[in-house]
Formats: C-alpha cells, structure tokens, sequence
C-alpha cells in the first residue's frame, strides 16, 4: 500500500538521535502502530500492567492508582520547558510550579515504603531539594562525575559534576545498597558502601549506553526489588526501562516526544 502525499507531513523523526543504533522501515512500521496514549492507561489497585505511553508526566501520573509505584527514576528535561500560550522563556517561577504540581502526583502514586530519585545539574539542583523537601523526607544528594561540556569562557570553574537527590515518602523506606562486585547487601552497611560520591561512572561521551545503564541500575539495586513498580515521567530514550528490564522490575514510562518514546519501546523491547 502506497502512502498519500498528503499524509507525509513531517519526518517520521526529527532528533538526531546520537545514542540510538536507528530504526528501520520495520521498526516504524511494527511500533507505531503500537503507540499508547493516555487514554490506554488503564490502571487501578487490582489490575496494574507494564507499559509505554505517549504522554507528558502530568496527564500521564493522573492515571496513576494511589500508592501503586515502588521507585521513581528521573531526570526532568527542564531545558525543553514550555510555556503554552506565552511567547518568551519560562521564568525561575514557571519552572518551580511545573516541577511543583508533577512532583504532589508523584507523592500520590508512590507506596509508603516507596523512594523518588531526581537528576539533576547545579542550576537547578536547590529548587529540587526545597520542593522534595516540601513532600518527602529527602535522605541524600549523590554527587556524581558527569560529562565536561563545552562552555564560553568565562570567570568560573569549569562544571564537571551532577546531582542526583533521593527522598522517600516516610521514613519506612527500602534501602540496601552495594558493594563493588554488585551484590546486594543486607541494611546493615559499611559505610564504604553507602558513599554519596560516585567517581566510577564512565564518562557519556566515552559510552553512553554504559553511563546511563551503571547510574540506574545503582539506584535500582540499592532501592527495589524483583518485581517491584519502576516509574520514569520523563521517559526519554528509555534508559530507566532497559535497567528495570534487565533487573526484573516493572515498569511504566511516559515520553510526549513521539521519536524518543519509539526507539525507547524498540530498545526495551530488545533487551
């Protein structure tokens, strides 16, 4: 079947795509069709499934149960913020009521025992702790080494760290930590084992696909177990999915971006 011109209105993808392998025909052809969207999200206390959907954070949370998710992975694309209806940059104070009124339906969908994980950069690292401050009980920031971007030269110190601040909901909360073969330990931690300094992550330009999957899957060992609920909002390229994938969690994922929610179905498919 041929297309109609008039269908072909925009690429099918519009990003780059730098950390992806690509899709193909078949690929397009094979989840595209397989979209979901809010609607689809179908959910309640006696009937929770696993699933990809084409949503932003806000609509997408509100079909969430109460206290039906174990652990919240994410990092807020705080760079692609917009404001409908408004033509100029989001203020400091568009930002926070944003982040505000996402992170109250996380505290409604997140278990008792449950933990939230946000990462962020120093610009907006503050706003996070004050608003998790506000709703959870915030535990620790992580500091990790991240990639050393390029920047106009300028009276500072060249930035080469990000933040990674962990709450909870009470104070009955999951939390088993590593050791440095992976294997998960016990509550009673040494305290080697517990360090907020994380120097060991291979930098993002070097391998990203690496990068990303030892961050996640530190904050997934360390805070869930087999089986538990794993939620990332802000989805992206899947990157949370394929950790909780290969760990045995479930997960749910929102992306509005329909280019990125397709290579992540197509990568969590494939691992």
């Amino acid at each position: 079947m041929e297309n109609n011109p008039k269908d072909i209105v925009s690429p099918l993808l519009n990003n780059s795509l730098e950390t992806s392998t690509g899709l193909t025909i078949d690929d397009l052809n094979k989840y595209l069709s397989a979209v979901q969207t809010p609607s689809d999200i179908l959910l309640d206390q006696d009937r929770m499934y696993e699933g990809l959907f084409h949503s932003d954070c806000l609509n997408g949370l509100k079909r969430i149960p109460d206290e039906s998710i174990d652990l919240i992975i994410t990092e807020p694309p705080i760079e692609k913020f917009e404001i409908r209806e408004k033509n100029k940059p989001p203020s400091i104070q568009d930002i926070y009521d944003w982040n505000n009124n996402w992170l109250l339906e996380a505290k409604r969908v997140l278990k008792e025992t449950g933990s939230i994980y946000i990462l962020t950069g120093w610009q907006y690292s503050s706003m996070y702790h004050t608003l998790l401050d506000n709703y959870f009980k915030v535990q620790s920031r992580i500091i990790w080494k991240s990639k050393i971007k390029t920047q106009v030269k300028i009276k500072s110190w060249v930035n080469s760290t990000s933040d990674i601040w962990f709450a909870t909901k009470t104070d009955d909360y999951l939390f088993r930590g590593l050791d440095k073969t992976d294997k998960i330990l016990n509550n009673n931690l040494s305290e080697q084992n517990k360090l907020d300094l994380w120097l060991d992550i291979p930098e993002e330009n070097q391998n990203f696909e690496k990068h990303a999957q030892i961050i996640y899957m530190n904050i997934l060992k360390a805070s869930s177990v087999s089986l538990n609920w794993v939620l990332d909002p802000f989805m992206a390229l899947g990157d949370v999915g394929v950790a909780s994938k290969n760990l045995g969690r479930r997960f749910i994922g929102f992306e509005k971006d329909k280019d990125s929610l397709i290579i992540a179905m197509k990568r969590i498919d494939e691992n």
